[in-house]
């Protein structure tokens, strides 16, 4: 008898201690679990699985997603952007129906090669744009300025540009300096001087930065941002500069493609828009921006080009031909007057 009460006081206590945690029993006393406790368990599980399979996945194929984010994603972007290269999201209707006369402004021989190709490439395809190159300086810092001056006739020959209009200067207060400061008040008459002689309506130089810092491209540039803004000479109708990046975007060659793609996908959506509303309700894409790209074969004359230069040649120039971004993109930003 006092065994059958102990065993029903033992089984009272375990129904309380249940129902005090709240657990419902079946049949046989056994505590069930909540459903949605079973399930968020079984999601968690699942989650796990799938991480776990991605890290594996990741660890055995390193080597094919470096290729695919390093080679073949910039080389598509690449190709998708020479497609639409023509487009007036890159090049303005401006420069693809009108004629004009452009001169590039630069500070140095081998200047127009190691930064301004593209530039070069890309408008010199417009049958109706007229270039013309003016290089302030002989590049005489290290005494070679004779040697420097005939290596840029052959870098003209190499791009096309008439013997004529392919200019280097040998001014006594404008000589090739890593210190001194180029004054505008030197340069822009000069720069009218040219304008006026051969009609030029378009310039294109520097930006503030010069694409390397150097005290040289940022002088030219200032003076032509300043006699763009003052608006000194009335023949010259756009001047453009070419936008400096940084170290890491200079040397990251075809892999600069990732934010240049995304910097100009609004273009490309305002270009289409523009087409597809009636009315003109948005209008088409304007003079702003201009993106220039090389193809292969462009490349291979840009380098044919610098290859004229021949006492410039050092280990960091070939490290720049390969991995520069300048040897295959420029952007232009429109000086606004």
């Amino acid at each position: 008898m006092i065994n059958i009460l102990r065993e029903q006081f033992k089984k009272g206590f375990r129904h309380n201690k249940n129902r005090s945690f709240g657990i419902p029993l079946d049949e046989t006393g056994e505590a069930l679990l909540p459903d949605n406790h079973i399930q968020v368990s079984s999601h968690r599980r699942s989650i796990s699985k799938c991480l776990i399979r991605l890290r594996h996945w990741i660890s055995t194929h390193v080597c094919l997603l470096i290729m695919i984010v390093f080679i073949w994603i910039p080389i598509l972007l690449y190709l998708i952007l020479l497609i639409l290269s023509k487009s007036q999201a890159f090049i303005p209707k401006e420069f693809q129906q009108n004629h004009h006369r452009l001169l590039l402004i630069v500070a140095h021989p081998d200047d127009e090669a190691l930064f301004f190709s593209p530039t070069i490439r890309i408008l010199q395809k417009q049958s109706h744009i007229n270039l013309s190159l003016l290089v302030f300086s002989r590049g005489n810092y290290t005494g070679l300025g004779s040697i420097r001056a005939k290596e840029l006739n052959g870098s003209c020959q190499v791009f096309n540009f008439p013997q004529d209009r392919c200019i280097s200067l040998d001014l006594p207060n404008i000589q090739d300096s890593q210190k001194i400061w180029w004054l505008e008040e030197r340069l822009i008459p000069v720069i009218d001087q040219f304008i006026n002689k051969w009609s030029i309506d378009v310039l294109v130089s520097f930006d503030g930065t010069g694409v390397s810092g150097h005290i040289n491209h940022r002088a030219v540039g200032s003076a032509v941002r300043l006699l763009a803004i003052s608006k000194i000479n009335s023949k010259i109708k756009m001047s453009y500069e070419l936008k400096s990046v940084s170290v890491l975007r200079k040397y990251s060659s075809l892999l600069d493609l990732y934010i240049v793609f995304i910097t100009f996908t609004p273009y490309l959506m305002h270009l289409l828009f523009s087409h597809l509303i009636p009315l003109k309700l948005i209008s088409s894409p304007n003079l702003s921006s201009m993106l220039l790209i090389n193809t292969p074969k462009d490349y291979m004359v840009s380098r044919a080009a610098f290859a004229s230069h021949n006492s410039q040649f050092s280990w960091d120039r070939y490290v720049y031909l390969v991995a520069s971004r300048f040897m295959f993109i420029n952007e232009l930003k429109y000086i606004d007057k």
